[in-house]
């Protein structure tokens, strides 16, 4: 797809962030092994891709990498990158739509505030059936993908810490922790799912408390099986924890990280320097 960027609406806007340790979307997390940043920026993309493909439509990004530069693209539903030789326009805020239309706002009645639990919409509550419908039949593969889907669907039509949306990814991550058949992406996802509900003041407060304390645990399971894969998922892990606030299971990934990583240090070269004794 050929885009001309000065027919791309200003709004959304979503920023990239690239650390040493990991990179969000406009601050929140996207799972990939810390320190890859090859992969960290395809899993960036790949998201952002997925979001303007919801829009139909090309989006805006701005990519900050770790030294500090930053980079305006345009990305397509198809996944082609255009990078902009000049800065994305400055919408002022009181301008800013809150569909990320790009069209001027237009004052009108605020909708009443939704309550923590509260059915779905209409026209998502036959996809909200079949989810239902498949998991009391034990197809779970099928209930994941249509949590998925729906999730996505109500991200982009009422953004990521809307109850609606932090509703249907709470039972997204209940359905792939009860399948435990990739551990590494349930700790990624159950990390993601505390840290939302917790940005979102979901309710009630004790089901995100569950949710902190299955992604310690799913944790646990892959440091037994899998302790190169638990390790590079130990820094998002303890972010979210220390996020909450639990500084016990912070300790406690720390210490196994400290007694753990000695084993996955290369040796030195004898020819080297800093091996020659």
């Amino acid at each position: 797809m050929t885009t001309d960027a000065g027919q791309v609406p200003a709004t959304p806007l979503y920023t990239i962030t690239l650390t040493g340790s990991g990179v969000s979307i406009d601050g929140e997390p996207v799972g990939v092994p810390s320190g890859d940043l090859p992969a960290a920026r395809l899993a960036a993309l790949a998201e952002i891709r997925v979001r303007a493909a919801l829009r139909g439509r090309p989006v805006r990004v701005t990519a900050k990498e770790p030294d500090g530069s930053a980079w305006p693209l345009v990305v397509d539903p198809d996944g082609h990158v255009t990078t902009l030789s000049v800065p994305h326009p400055v919408v002022p805020a009181a301008a800013r739509p809150a569909d990320g239309s790009g069209q001027s706002a237009v004052p009108s009645v605020p909708e009443p505030a939704v309550m923590w639990g509260a059915p779905l919409p209409a026209i998502h509550q036959e996809a909200w059936g079949r989810l239902l419908a498949a998991h009391g039949a034990g197809d779970t593969t099928t209930a994941i993908a249509l949590a998925e889907r729906t999730e996505a669907a109500l991200e982009a039509e009422y953004g990521p810490l809307h109850p609606y949306t932090v509703q249907v990814l709470s039972a997204r991550a209940w359905l792939v922790l009860g399948r435990r058949d990739d551990l590494s992406a349930t700790v990624r996802l159950l990390v993601r799912t505390a840290l939302r509900r917790r940005r979102a003041g979901a309710e009630p407060r004790s089901e995100t408390a569950q949710v902190a304390g299955n992604a310690h645990a799913a944790w646990r399971s892959l440091a037994a099986t899998d302790p190169r894969r638990a390790l590079e998922l130990s820094g998002p892990l303890t972010d979210m924890l220390g996020e909450l606030g639990w500084s016990g299971h912070t300790q406690d990934v720390a210490r196994w990280v400290e007694k753990t990583t000695p084993r996955f240090t290369l040796p030195q070269d004898p020819a080297s320097p800093e091996g020659r004794t």
